[in-house]
């Protein structure tokens, strides 16, 4: 029997890309989506399945999939990591200006990063890679769980996330995102990879945003956690791009598609 896929989504991570090319490989039926403005629901959803019924289940992908994993039979983890500093960044224009984002009203009255630091921390949204790889995520699914502060539990959190790190079979740099999707291709033995182009990118993504060396300096402190990580996780080389040999016939075609794909979009005004 094939192992099921376990995709921990952390956010602005390129995750909503995958989840689609997950949906178009195996067939949205076959993808039990985590909700992320209802965590704790999908989650009883899938406890109330029987063992039959979640075995039809070719993935479980979402924000806080690390919850899932008990109600599976050694799952075959999936996740991707980005830049501590741009993720930071990132998630807090997507939460600023997104409809889908579950802090919309208190972010989008910030008025700059600096304001929005402090409200971070407080709220969980500081070293995401750091809270979701020590599966220490368990607040998303029940507001009455307190948030863990990094200040006081940061270094256990760490030293979990890291042993965790090790135990999945499958890690993306999202800087080497459609070469880790294709080395994820061949260690899953797809027929073939689906067509996709970038989602759910938040417009500053790309843009170079000036800020004080103040704050990038206490960003760089506050982000710690994360950035230990991220360095650990590049230095022990364990991006699956990098285990998986680029010489076979099909990658060129595969990257020349994805450049087609990628300027295409630009062009249609799509990314």
């Amino acid at each position: 029997m094939e192992r099921q896929l376990l995709f921990n989504h952390i956010p602005k991570t390129g995750g909503t890309t995958l989840r689609i090319i997950f949906n178009r490989v195996y067939g949205p039926d076959r993808v039990f989506f985590i909700h992320s403005k209802n965590i704790g629901k999908s989650l009883d959803e899938f406890k109330n399945l029987d063992k039959i019924q979640r075995s039809t289940f070719r993935v479980v992908s979402g924000h806080g999939a690390g919850l899932f994993a008990g109600m599976l039979i050694k799952p075959f983890r999936i996740s991707i990591l980005r830049e501590p500093l741009s993720l930071f960044l990132s998630q807090y224009h997507y939460l600023k200006k997104s409809p889908d984002s579950n802090f919309l009203k208190e972010v989008s009255e910030l008025k700059s990063e600096e304001n929005y630091l402090e409200y971070a921390v407080t709220h969980g949204q500081d070293n995401l890679l750091t809270r979701y790889f020590s599966n220490s995520v368990q607040w998303l699914a029940d507001p009455d769980i307190p948030i863990p502060n990094l200040e006081k539990e940061g270094a256990s959190m760490l030293e979990q996330a890291i042993s965790n790190l090790r135990q999945y079979d499958a890690l993306i740099d999202l800087s080497r995102f459609d070469k880790g999707v294709y080395a994820l291709s061949k260690k899953l033995n797809w027929s073939k990879i689906p067509i996709y182009r970038p989602s759910n990118l938040t417009k500053k993504d790309n843009d170079v945003i000036p800020l004080s060396k103040d704050y990038m300096d206490q960003l760089r402190y506050v982000l710690r956690w994360d950035i230990a990580l991220y360095e650990y996780f590049i230095n022990e080389k364990l991006d699956i791009s990098l285990s998986e040999p680029r010489k076979r016939f099909d990658y060129p075609f595969f990257v020349f598609r994805q450049k087609a794909v990628v300027l295409l979009s630009k062009m249609l005004g799509k990314s």
